[in-house]
């Protein structure tokens, strides 16, 4: 896995205002908090991630990473956060001068990052990157709140369709931290985007390269909630807004290498819904395949063979059931057609995505 090129320095100062108790420790001079930060997504042949789909973390024209970190203590109250002036004078009591991020001038193969503080105790770090994709008023959300609860309680919607975002994925990731007597302490936060993919691809095993399908599409039954957590959590979905979800392609669908594969969507974390038999998604699949020697018509069936199954259990290839997607996982349907179209398989497989890693380190 290769280390992201990123270079910062960041110094930290936190102040108590006056009437404020606080159970941390004074900052330890001397102490070095270390941070690695993951992406999961393959490296580019450019050697790096790209941001527009998750794989990497996007900078402003000075170089500055798009990032946001917020330190919470053991009482939810936030202690230290960047930039320094997101959350301003917080109603906790701690000053707004938290932490300052300063560009290093001589870029390096690992993520260096300099901060005194915070003191001992255990701690909560959240990290959010590629602010500038999220929907509109998601940021002033996450800025009107002021306790660990409270960012934790920010969600991503959407009214119809799949969630979209801009120039670049949302990341955020979400860790322990723990600093020791001498003011040393070691954080992993993989960053993860807040959706997961759903992908249909249909393969032609008949062996006859002319092979013609229409009106594909597939429906799985309440994969599609219509909102989702911005911040990775133990219960990772929201109940009570399940949607279907609906995939459709080319009509007829382009083969290449005997495979086709629809529009990849995008869906925030879900669970499946208890059944009569357990807990299962439901899938239906339907195209029609031109018969041969007919030329397709939509509204002659004599034309085509159709095809429409329904209820499929979404199941992997040991018949187990998928009782749930992830953020950061894909779900790869595909229907397999051999024997002249008279042999119909589907293969369901959720996979994640590769890692790669940068450092971060605190001092």
């Amino acid at each position: 896995m290769m280390k992201l090129s990123l270079s910062i320095f960041l110094s930290a100062t936190v102040l108590l205002l006056s009437g404020v108790s606080c159970t941390r420790e004074a900052p330890v001079p001397g102490g070095r908090i270390s941070m690695t930060l993951s992406t999961a997504d393959p490296e580019t042949k450019a050697g790096s991630g790209d941001p527009a789909d998750g794989g990497g973390i996007a900078v402003d024209a000075n170089g500055d990473p798009d990032l946001v970190i917020a330190i919470a203590d053991q009482t939810g109250a936030l202690v230290a956060w960047y930039p320094d002036d997101f959350w301003g004078a917080m109603a906790t009591g701690y000053s707004s001068d938290c932490l300052t991020l300063h560009q290093s001038s001589t870029p390096s193969s690992e993520s260096t990052v300099f901060i005194s503080g915070p003191g001992r105790g255990n701690y909560t770090v959240l990290a959010l990157a590629n602010t500038s994709g999220l929907p509109d008023g998601v940021l002033s959300s996450l800025a009107a709140e002021s306790t660990l609860a409270g960012l934790e309680s920010v969600y991503l919607s959407v009214a119809s369709g799949e969630p979209s975002f801009g120039a670049s994925m949302p990341l955020s990731a979400k860790g322990s931290l723990s600093v020791n007597s001498n003011g040393n302490g070691h954080i992993d936060l993989a960053l993860l985007r807040p959706v997961a993919r759903v992908s249909l691809t249909f393969r032609n095993m008949t062996g006859n390269p002319g092979l013609e399908i229409h009106s594909a599409s597939a429906v799985i039954h309440e994969m599609n909630p219509s909102r989702g957590y911005l911040f990775p959590q133990t219960s990772d979905y929201i109940s009570g807004f399940d949607r279907d979800i609906t995939l459709t392609g080319d009509d007829p669908l382009v083969f290449s290498d005997n495979k086709s594969t629809l529009p990849v969507k995008q869906v925030f974390p879900s669970i499946a819904p208890v059944r009569t038999v357990g807990s299962r998604y439901l899938c239906d699949i339907s195209f029609r395949v031109t018969k041969s020697g007919k030329t397709y018509d939509s509204s002659d069936p004599s034309t085509f063979d159709a095809y429409d199954f329904t209820d499929l259990p979404v199941h992997d290839s040991r018949s187990a059931d998928i009782h749930s997607l992830k953020r950061n996982q894909f779900l790869k349907i595909e229907t397999r057609i051999s024997r002249n179209a008279h042999n119909i398989s589907f293969n369901f497989e959720v996979q994640g995505w590769d890692e790669k890693t940068e450092q971060v380190f605190f001092h």
